[in-house]
């Protein structure tokens, strides 16, 4: 985990055909819940697409501090084409 301060976690997967809306379900019982608790989350998103190359959901979550490498919980494998990715950003000034 890194030290910088107002970071950004996009996290990513990529479902399996027709799974969308399950893995969507997915994020708002799993995923969510926590991030309510969570006092060094500022804000959370959550996006879907549907594209060439299939279907994903993406969670985007402010933290007032440091975020985490990823999050903790995975979807279930049958729900996902490919394990979740994660990338941290900095916020900038603009």
């Amino acid at each position: 985990m890194s030290t910088n301060k107002n970071q950004s976690l996009m996290w990513e997967v990529r479902c399996e055909p027709g799974k969308a809306a399950a893995v969507e379900e997915w994020v708002r019982a799993i995923i969510v819940p926590p991030l309510w608790e969570d006092e060094e989350v500022a804000s959370y998103n959550a996006y879907s697409s549907v594209g060439q190359d299939g279907e994903r959901v993406v969670v985007v979550i402010d933290y007032l501090s440091a975020a985490p490498a990823t999050l903790s919980a995975e979807p279930p494998q049958h729900l996902i084409a490919r394990p979740p990715h994660a990338w941290v950003f900095q916020r900038l000034d603009v």
